[in-house]
This record gives C-alpha cells, structure tokens and sequence, in this order.
C-alpha cells in the first residue's frame, strides 16, 4: 500500500497592537508569605533552610529585621532587589512548644515601602518507644497432634499513649489478634498469637510479626516466630504403573498417599530406593531391574524417621509376565484422552510396546504410505493395522486408520514381536481437534509461527516474538476427520489441499479467526493439518491468548494460547 501526504500552504499574518499607558510602581512582595518550621527534641539535625525571595523594583537597597528571638536568622540583611534571603530557625536548648517571630522587610528610597512575613516554630517533644514483651518465640508441633496454644505478647509505652497495628509475614499458619491497638502508658495493650500448622509439610518454618508505631521512637520491631513441624505415620495409597512386564529395566514408579516430606524414605523389603519426594501426598521411586526379573509382586512402603514417624503398609506393584502392557491412547496434540476420530495422528503409553531403543518410521517410496509394523510393533483398531510414526517400550505414535469412520467403538491393542497387549476400547467421533504445543504437554504455547506477509517469512511466535492484531498467524493440528477428497492410510503430503475444509472453524481470544487455509502439510503425514487464520482486530491481546479449534462442532481443549502485541 503506497500512502500519499498532501501539505498546504498557509499565511500566517500578525498584527501587533502596542497600547501606551501608565506606569505604576512595582509593589515590595515577599515569597512565601509566612514561613513554618518543625523541631523534634533529640534529633541531630536542624529544620532545612528555608529561602524568602524578595522582588520589586530592581535596584531598591532592601533591608531585613527580625523579630521573636535569638533562634530565628536571616542572610543577608541588607541588599538591592531582587533578593534571595535564606531563613534558619535554630531551635537549639528551646523547650517543646510553639514559637512565633516575623520578618520585616523595607525598601530605601523616595517611596519607601515594607513588607512582613511571620514566621513560626513548633518545638515537638521526643516520642515513647513501644516495647513488645518478646523478640523471638520458639515453637514445636507434630502431625496429627492439636495445635499448639495461643501466646500472649504485651506491648508497653515508655511515656506518651501508642496506636499501634500488627501484621504478620511467613505463612498463614500464623496469625494474630487484635490487628490494631492503643498503649497508655501503666496499661500495656495485648496481641496473640494463634498457629495453624495443619497440612504443613515437616520441617522448620519462619515467620514474623511487625509492629508498627508510626508515633513512637522505634517506628517498627519485628518479633521472630520458629514452628518446627514433626512428621507423623506416612501411608502409601498407591502405586503407578501398578504392574509391570517381567525383565522390565529399571523403572520409575509413582506414589500417593499422606505425610511425605523431604526427610520420607520409599523401601522394598530392607533396601532403601533412589526416591524424590514431590509433596506431602506423592513422591517417585526407581525399582531395581534386578527386583523386576521374573513373575511376581514388588511391596513399597514409606518410612518417616524421628519422633511421630514409622513405616506404612505395604502397596504392592505387579511384576506380569512378559507381554505389552497398554496404558492409554490420547491424542497425538492434546494428550487428553477421549474418543478418537478417523486420521488422528494418536500416542500410546504403556509398557514393552517396543523396543527400548525410540525407532522412527522410514520415509517411504513415493505414493506409498508410512508402514504399520515398525521395529515389531504393529498397533491394531481392530482388525485394522495403524501406519506406525515411531515406537518405544513405553510410548508409540500412529495414525487412526480412516477406515474407523462410522463404527461407534473400536479396540485397540498392540502386537510387540508376536505377543498382544490386552485391547482399550475407544469411541470413534467424527473429529477428535487437538492443536500441537510447543511445550510437548498439549498445553500453554502453540507450536505456531508469525507470517511477514510482505515477504512469506515464517517466525516462531511466543511471548517474546508476538502477533500483531489483523496480522497472519500458522498453527498445527490433528484430529480433522476425514478430508475431502479423502486421502491413504499414512500417506506423506506433497502439495497443499486444494478445498479447505468448511468445517474447521478457530477461535482467538474469543472471537472468530478468518481461517485463509486448513489442509495437509507437505512434507508430513495426511492427518496432520495446517492452519492459517488471520487475527481478530477485536479482540484484547496479550502474551497468551486462547486459541480453540473447532471441527464439526467439536473443540479443542482449553489451555493453549499464542502470544500477540
């Protein structure tokens, strides 16, 4: 878009008046026109000077005098005007209270003229201290017990009657009562302290209390409050994965139950395992290949040491025999489980799926689609063999066979080397839409890119490297269901879909996105589709803006977003 501007020429035209009148004499004026200083007994240092700036005809011999005491000072006390004069109240050896003087200011010549300015000092007595009756408080508890009881602090003025107010920092297993208070002096006021420790993890916690006294000499003091929390009895309620294949590797397995902390050990038998304690209900544990050899059951247990602790019962892993385990099958983008629909790109979790080495398809001949058996994993809805992306022991990737459309249910089950899993059930639906993230979870930023649509750059999009509002934005999915035309089981994409799909709609920052594409991606699976959609001008942006895709009435997932300026 070329934009022209177009200037015009204009007269500027003044006209200037001059009016003769009379002159008057410029009158004496003084700026401020009273001053005020403020003194507090003990303090070091004396109130600021203050500067009174005199004007009138320039030239005038001008001379100050004071009056009200020794205390009050001018400098200078003779000059030509203009004059800047600075004013010193020195309050030294005064007693509290107010005092009062004034300056007079006079000018020399054939119309003299004076002016007065007043001036006063208040003399403040020194504030009370306020004094709490502790600095530090030390107190214990242990899970399960009642908490411990209310601890009473007074607080005592030296003089002068305090308000005060009361906070607290650290955690809310504190808290105190009353907020705020007065002192007099002879009656001290009275705050407790009331504690909460319930579903604190064991350990020491720290918190403090500040008082505040805005009137008084220490302005603030802070008292130290230390919980240390002792564990209770641990339990272990369960154990994931709950079985296992026989020969299985080492394997990480995790925990729920109650009372973990920093300081819970996880135990097969007498050995101590590799552990990590995650909070107070859930932890992980490596198992031993040597403890998941042959046919059999493993029991954990969890150990809490010192006062209050102990072992838990026993949760027992299944050691099953060696044959594919099946977990879940989720959504290749989303990882959210659900029903699947034809061509969705989906991922499988369990265990000894494949090999324990991750193997990627290889590319296949032109025309011909990905292979459904790949390093001796062949996964099945159905009868029907899926085009497998990669495989593992744990987590294996394939593509629904289009020829699921129209069954209301399918099996799915995993054949490893010749032995079959046992099969999940899954509903077919017509579009199953998830958007692919960039963080691998199916969540939070979209694996998007910002299009310059003056050059056909690609450039990643995140918080940093934005979207502008009306600007073009590339997003990836799967999910769709079946294109039109349709297309072969695991067949590679080698130029973009000619018809777009009219039921594919998106949604940014709640309002509709212009979809200006929405088909395959060369150079990836059929089944994996790409998205070009124009920004909503309407919409309000931010560094993470939701972002739904919707298929024949059917959305994506909450929880992803794209960043735009």
């Amino acid at each position: 878009m070329v934009l022209y501007q177009v200037s015009k020429l204009g007269m500027l035209v003044a006209l200037c008046v001059s009016v003769a009148g009379a002159q008057t004499a410029t009158p004496l004026k003084a700026s401020p026109a009273t001053l005020t200083f403020s003194f507090q007994e003990g303090d070091l240092k004396l109130p600021p000077t203050q500067t009174l700036a005199l004007s009138g005809v320039v030239g005038t011999g001008v001379t100050i005098a004071l009056s009200g005491g020794p205390w009050l000072t001018a400098s200078p006390t003779v000059g030509v005007l203009p004059v800047s004069a600075k004013i010193l109240a020195n309050p030294t050896s005064l007693a509290v209270g107010t005092y009062t003087g004034s300056i007079t200011i006079a000018t020399s010549g054939a119309s003299p003229q004076t002016a007065s300015v007043p001036v006063t000092l208040t003399v403040k007595a020194a504030p009370s201290s306020l004094t709490a009756s502790s600095t530090a408080l030390a107190v214990s508890y242990v899970r399960g017990d009642a908490a411990p009881a209310a601890i009473p602090i007074t607080l005592t003025s030296s003089g002068a009657v305090l308000s005060y107010t009361v906070s607290t920092a650290g955690g809310a297993w504190l808290s105190v009562t009353p907020k705020s208070g007065i002192a007099f002096p002879s009656f001290p006021g009275t705050i407790a302290l009331a504690f909460n420790p319930a579903g604190l993890l064991p350990g020491p916690y720290k918190a403090t209390i500040t008082i505040a006294a805005s009137q008084a000499s220490n302005k603030s003091q802070t008292i130290a409050v230390n919980l240390t929390v002792g564990p209770g009895l641990p339990s272990v309620l369960t154990v994931w994965p709950p079985r296992v294949t026989e020969g299985s590797p080492a394997t990480t397995v995790t925990l729920t139950g109650t009372n973990f902390f920093s300081g819970t050990v996880i135990k097969v038998g007498g050995a101590t395992l590799t552990s990590v304690i995650l909070g107070d209900s859930a932890a992980t544990a490596v198992i031993p290949a040597e403890l998941l050899a042959t046919f059999g059951s493993v029991n954990l247990i969890a150990a809490n040491p010192g006062t209050g602790g102990g072992e838990s019962a026993p949760v027992t892993m299944v050691v099953d025999v060696s044959a594919p385990v099946l977990v879940s099958v989720v959504n290749g983008a989303s990882f959210l489980d659900g029903p699947i629909a034809p061509g969705e790109m989906v991922t499988l979790f369990g265990t000894r799926l494949g090999p324990d080495a991750l193997t990627s398809f290889v590319q296949p001949a032109p025309g011909a689609g990905i292979a459904t058996t790949l390093a001796g994993t062949t996964v099945f809805f159905d009868r029907t063999p899926a085009p497998v992306l990669f495989t593992s022991a744990r987590q294996v990737a394939v593509m629904v066979p289009y020829d699921v459309a129209g069954r209301q249910a399918v099996n799915v089950f995993v054949d490893f080397g010749g032995t079959v899993s046992s099969p999940i059930g899954r509903t077919v639906s017509t579009s199953a839409p998830g958007l692919f993230s960039a963080t691998g979870t199916g969540l939070g930023q979209l694996a998007a890119f910002n299009i310059d649509e003056s050059t056909g750059a690609f450039s990643i999009n995140n918080e940093t490297a934005t979207a502008a509002k009306g600007g073009v934005v590339v997003f990836y999915a799967t999910g769709e269901g079946i294109p039109t035309p349709p297309v072969t089981d695991g067949l590679i994409v080698t130029a973009p879909s000619v018809t777009n799909n009219p039921a594919i709609a998106l949604q940014i920052g709640g309002a509709n996105a212009t979809v200006l594409y929405a088909g395959g991606v060369p150079g990836l699976v059929g089944g994996i589709i790409q998205i070009n959609a124009r920004i909503p001008t309407s919409i309000t942006a931010t560094k993470a803006t939701p972002v739904v895709l919707t298929v024949n009435g059917i959305a994506s997932p909450l929880g992803t977003t794209i960043g735009i300026k």
